[in-house]
């Protein structure tokens, strides 16, 4: 088995990738669903999210209202402590959902594609070793067109959602392997087809020399 990172920012590209390296046949473990469940009612991370970010922040069902924690930590006057505060509480119920998730693939040639969008962000407290990092990549114009009209943001939304990650120069700095996200299709798909191909090889012989 060889672990993936697959990265890019918002808008990028990424599930786009994602689906097709799951087609080509790579087990992929998608953070963004991960970080759903465990704030969905019943969840891991409802409790704790409530207490520090309050009542108003539930949807009334048991779990949290999504789009009121977004305008908190995105839009509001103490945002960057605010993401931070949710990121601690947040991202080791994922940590520990992701793990459970590649359990039955540990052993054996399979590629398993963690799809994390803030790698670069997380990559010192990740407790997962990734043998190669794939980089989506598409121009900010192009993002935040998709945003605006694939999301329904307005364009100051998706502007703050882009300067509330990290630049292309440090994603890049971590990348192995990279995917322009603003190709057209059918050739995003043959660069995704040629990565995948070159991946199972090297799990592959993972998996023979284990």
């Amino acid at each position: 088995m060889i672990r993936v990172g697959l990265t890019g920012g918002i808008a990028a590209g990424k599930s786009t990738v994602a689906a097709r390296l799951a087609q080509d046949g790579a087990r992929v473990i998608d953070y963004d669903r991960l970080s759903h469940e465990v704030i969905a009612p019943g969840g891991p991370g409802v409790g704790p999210v409530l207490e520090r970010f309050g009542a108003d922040c539930g949807d009334g069902h048991g779990g949290v209202d999504r789009s009121a924690l977004a305008a908190r930590v995105f839009g509001g006057p103490t945002a960057d402590w605010d993401r931070k505060d949710l990121d601690e509480i947040i991202h080791p119920l994922v940590y520990d959902l992701a793990a459970k998730a590649e359990q039955p693939w540990l052993e054996g040639s399979e590629v398993v594609v963690h799809e994390v969008p803030l790698l670069t962000e997380v990559r010192s407290a990740i407790p997962f070793h990734f043998n190669k990092v794939l980089l989506v990549e598409a121009p900010s114009q192009v993002r935040i067109a998709r945003m605006v009209n694939q999301r329904h943001m307005t364009t100051s939304q998706a502007v703050e959602r882009i300067g509330s990650q990290t630049n292309s120069s440090a994603r890049r700095a971590q990348a192995d392997l990279l995917v322009n996200g603003s190709q057209p299709i059918e050739q995003m798909f043959e660069s995704v087809d040629r990565i995948y191909k070159e991946l199972k090889a090297l799990a592959k012989g993972s998996s023979h020399r284990d």
